[in-house]
């Protein structure tokens, strides 16, 4: 004789199927709470990276590029005294890790068509042949390298008489570059002649990166006038 409803062991197979519910719920809940852990983490450490390339882009356009524009009057007192080492002695506590290329001196002073050698179409990429590096320190772990590069040189164009032909002159800027701040600027004379302000107008990548983990990083770009 069979017996067609037999329900030995239905109560062994209802607890295991629980159990399994129950894992599956608790392994979803700690996936849940990692992922979120590591979010917040990634997210903590983007914004400190942001901040560092924040003030980092602060003091090479506050501070560094403005004291840049003074080498042409420091190099006629000073002769022989290099673009790099002039710029370096003006950056303070800065300088101790700072590195200062060539380069950063014709792009300032050149529109980017007018670039020359390996100054010319330069990777976007800031850490690749950066103009500068300095160093900035974190209030925890490791410190911040700041890298930056101008990338691109506003060109300007004007109709010049020269002997009574038209001449086509081409210049990246006429500010003055005495290394004050323009803000305020001075007074002009009534009915003097004045020449129009062309500010120089630069494109500058700016990348902050932890010094002991490359990952932590963040790259923004600016669009400056002096």
């Amino acid at each position: 004789m069979k017996c067609l409803h037999n329900e030995n062991g239905i109560a062994l197979i209802t607890a295991l199927m629980f159990t399994v519910l129950s894992l599956v719920i608790c392994m979803s809940l700690l996936y849940m709470i990692t992922s979120g852990t590591k979010a917040s983490g990634a997210v903590k450490r983007y914004r400190t990276s942001v901040e560092a390339a924040y003030g980092g882009t602060d003091i090479l356009t506050k501070d560094i590029l403005i004291s840049s524009f003074g080498f042409s009057d420091y190099s006629s007192t000073h002769p022989g005294t290099s673009f790099p080492d002039y710029l370096k002695s003006t950056m303070g506590t800065l300088a101790g890790d700072a590195t200062v290329s060539d380069c950063m001196r014709q792009r300032m002073s050149t529109p980017t068509r007018l670039w020359t050698g390996i100054c010319a179409a330069p990777n976007l990429n800031p850490k690749i042949g950066p103009d500068i590096t300095f160093k900035l320190n974190a209030t925890a772990s490791s410190p911040f390298m700041v890298y930056s590069k101008i990338v691109d040189t506003m060109e300007r164009k004007f109709l010049v008489l020269d002997g009574g032909n038209q001449k086509t002159v081409v210049i990246a800027g006429n500010s003055d570059t005495s290394s004050f701040v323009l803000e305020g600027g001075g007074t002009t004379e009534q009915g003097a002649v004045t020449v129009p302000h062309y500010p120089y107008v630069y494109r500058l990548e700016v990348q902050g990166e932890r010094e002991q983990n490359a990952q932590e990083k963040s790259v923004i770009s600016v669009m400056y006038a002096y």
